[in-house]
């Protein structure tokens, strides 16, 4: 069966190659640069698209365009960059004609650019590309963390000495770290399933956050191009092909209430000498030392490294390289009960077990080809991973072993292998200009996992131990029927097929059930995505479609019989409106049942049977330009989360709430922004109190935080300040309802255990731009 699945891979990625290389017969040819007028600097990432036509295409990092293949004829171009005044023109072209067209865009700070109804058209209201480009213009982005927070409505949670992948809420979802949102990096996925800590682990810690460039933003099961794990969200982070100039940067951090520096980084970016025209390089590393803002010193340290290679092999087609990884190892003072702290018997940022922590590394390799089609284009990439992870915690303390303490050694260590592939033509039915899409992507992990009892970090004995290969394929197609002008349908259709094998390397004994075994499971997720444009600055959405997220390979072969992937279906319905250019708003009411799910707990080494779920919500955004230096952002989520009897049924009548789901979220602050090179913010999230555990009997608590940023920027100089936490709130970052017990007490107890949040901490940032 494995070598049916191979070979019909091979073929289609055969079959997708010659496509993409035969239909590239050239009759005319447009191309050109586009720079910006004042500083004469190319422009990246500019939409150039041709009206009347599914024709598109992006400017790259030298702010180079072309359309090939063209007829003989008139067009109309449009040119469109976030910023920047659209310009229109009228070119004509003869047969055989290489006609070259430089732009020179004219920055506006008077707007905000229009809605783009003609290129890169949003699937929903939820899901803006223009929302996410606004933001990043907008807001700071100091770190992986805030890179997240860019993605509205989601929020993060730290809380095992910043070396952990943080845990992650979005759409009514406690996505523990990664199992319903889906990130990917340059197209590389960054979950991984069957991890030793938890289903779909999302470490994104590798990112270097000035190395990114923008994000794409799909919430729901509605794209047909993601798959696993692509239920609340999916996120795709998009780093620049080269760098605009080099630097030199020092950060250094101060906790008032410990009254020293607890944390320093130091950040390298370096553009390479160009070999040749054609070819571009460069370079960016960085390091962290941070002690942490607790009683004990975290001593979390961590060094990464980025490299991408741009290679223009001619006017239409590219090849980029990229490799990096990063090494990281800390401490963690846990999570720790409310009723330690009330006693007085630790602080508030003390610890009850400060030996937990851990190393995580992972090195990258990307190789990507993308060529620019007469009527569409044609992408093909490898990529390679090897991850190493070590992780020691302590939830329980003394709750199962009186003598030794409850801590728990968990290991990942697995390579990571895949191929994505994509070929897009735009065509005609009838006098529709039409756009259709066929995509692969398969993935091979190779994972060995542990779970040890430890106490101090010394073994006592194995709980888990397995290897596990598990392997998948997804193959899609998506047809956009382009009715007029103003309204248009994506039908999509994905099919994803699993295969789990696990060696269980522990016997069967009192303590242990051997769970060798086998299986495979497959899904078919249609999707449905209607757009109407009022104009260039309303759109209307209706979106729907099923999704899923693949269960522990531990948990799927012990039920044998079960074929199918656990199923998620959703719709939504909602508005983008730009308001004068001066603001924009979005809403989006959506809904979303999710299947039986079969989850591994990694903590203690079980399967846990959850049962079927429902999430409602509505999602509401506002982007302003107050005045030409003055902007204002607001994200409003609201969700009602409850277990559900059946998929589309009813709420269970007891014990039916959904544990640390968030029901009611926002975010949101001002910027400012003037041309001398000086910008702040003050911004700042809310989480309302929300159920803990099923029957509502233990509650996390609310919070609401207040952040401030500001830069100053000059040709060859930088200073930032950053203060965490200028309030100085005292909140709790994570929290969960625990069953533990103390070394003085008899028994256990269940009650809420937590990590505080940041106290008050200043960050200074020089950098030296050349």
């Amino acid at each position: 069966m494995k070598k049916n699945i191979y070979k019909q891979l091979s073929v289609l990625l055969l079959l997708l190659a010659c496509m993409g290389i035969t239909t590239n017969a050239q009759t005319a040819s447009i191309k050109g640069i586009i720079k910006d007028k004042e500083t004469g600097q190319p422009v990246e990432d500019a939409v150039v698209s041709i009206e009347k036509t599914n024709s598109h295409t992006h400017t790259d990092a030298a702010g180079t365009y072309s359309f090939v293949s063209l007829k003989a004829g008139d067009y109309e171009i449009d040119f469109n960059k976030y910023g920047y005044e659209n310009q229109k023109m009228m070119v004509t072209v003869a047969g055989n004609e290489i006609k070259n067209i430089d732009v020179l865009l004219v920055f506006s700070a008077k707007v905000l650019a229009a809605v783009d109804v003609d290129a890169d058209r949003p699937l929903s209201a939820a899901s803006s590309k223009y929302i996410s480009q606004v933001d990043f213009e907008n807001r700071p982005k100091n770190s992986a963390q805030d890179m997240l927070r860019l993605v509205p409505g989601l929020f993060i949670a730290q809380h095992a000495g910043g070396g952990k992948a943080e845990q992650i809420f979005i759409r009514g979802f406690d996505c523990d770290h990664g199992t319903d949102v889906a990130t990917f990096v340059d197209g590389m996925p960054v979950n991984m399933p069957s991890h030793g800590h938890g289903q779909g682990y999302e470490d994104l810690h590798f990112l270097i956050p000035e190395t990114v460039k923008g994000m794409d933003i799909f919430k729901g099961p509605y794209a047909p191009q993601y798959g696993d794990f692509a239920t609340g969200a999916a996120i795709q982070f998009n780093t620049v092909d080269t760098l605009e100039h080099n630097l030199i940067q020092l950060e250094s951090a101060y906790v008032p209430t410990l009254n020293e520096i607890t944390a320093k980084r130091t950040l390298a970016m370096v553009q390479l000498p160009d070999i040749g025209s054609k070819v571009t390089s460069y370079v960016a590393m960085d390091a962290i030392n941070n002690r942490g803002y607790f009683e004990n010193s975290q001593h979390f340290n961590r060094i990464r490294l980025f490299s991408k290679t741009v290679v223009t092999l001619n006017n239409h087609s590219t090849l980029k390289f990229s490799a990096g990884g990063f090494g990281s190892s800390w401490d963690a003072s846990g999570q720790i009960p409310e009723r330690a702290v009330n006693s007085g018997f630790i602080s508030r940022f003390g610890s009850i077990d400060n030996s937990e922590g851990g190393t995580t590394q992972r090195n990258n390799f990307n190789l990507t080809y993308h060529t620019q089609l007469a009527k569409g284009e044609f992408e093909t990439q490898v990529y390679a991973a090897t991850y190493n992870f070590k992780l020691f915690s302590d939830f329980t303390f003394y709750k199962d072993d009186s003598v030794h303490g409850d801590e728990l050694e968990q290991d990942d260590n697995r390579t990571i292998k895949g191929i994505n592939a994509h070929y897009t033509i735009a065509h005609k039915v009838g006098k529709m200009n039409n756009h259709f899409t066929l995509g692969t992507s398969f993935r091979a992990d190779d994972i060995e996992n542990q779970l040890w009892h430890v106490e101090r970090r010394n073994r006592l004995e194995a709980r888990a131990h397995a290897i596990i290969h598990e392997r998948s394929t997804g193959i899609y197609a998506n047809e956009v029927f382009r009715f007029s002008d103003h309204f248009r349908a994506e039908f999509g259709l994905r099919y994803d097929y699993f295969i789990f094998n696990v060696d269980d390397l522990l016997p069967t004994d009192t303590t242990h059930k051997n769970y060798s075994g086998f299986n495979y499971q497959t899904l078919l997720s249609p999707k449905l995505n209607l757009i109407y444009s009022l104009s260039d600055r309303m759109q209307f959405f209706f979106n729907a479609g099923s999704g899923y997220h693949s269960n522990d390979a531990r948990s799927t072969v012990q039920q044998s019989s079960q074929h199918q992937l656990p199923r998620a279906v959703g719709a939504e319905v909602g508005a983008l409106t730009n308001l004068n250019n001066r603001v924009v708003v979005s809403a989006a009411l959506w809904w979303m049942d999710v299947e039986n799910e079969l989850v591994y707990a990694g903590d203690d080494g079980t399967t846990q049977n959850k049962g079927p779920s429902r999430r409602t919500g509505i999602d509401i955004s506002a982007r302003a330009k107050i005045t030409n230096w003055l902007f204002f952002d607001i994200d409003v989520n609201l969700a009602r989360n409850t277990f559900i009897d059946t998929l589309f049924g009813t709420d269970l009548k007891t014990n039916y709430y959904l544990p640390l789901a968030p029901i009611a979220t926002s975010a949101g602050g001002f910027t400012v922004k003037f041309k001398k090179g000086f910008e702040a913010g003050l911004r700042y999230r809310y989480m309302a109190p929300r159920p803990a555990n099923e029957s509502n009997t233990v509650t996390a608590r609310g919070y609401n935080v207040v952040d401030f940023s500001a830069n100053y920027k000059t040709k060859h100089y930088k200073v930032g300040l950053v203060i965490e936490n200028f309030l100085n709130t005292e909140w709790n970052e994570a929290q969960f309802d625990t069953e533990s017990r103390l070394p003085f007490e008899k028994q256990s107890v269940d009650e809420l255990n937590f990590t505080p949040g940041t106290p008050f901490v200043a960050k200074l940032i020089l950098g030296y731009i050349f």
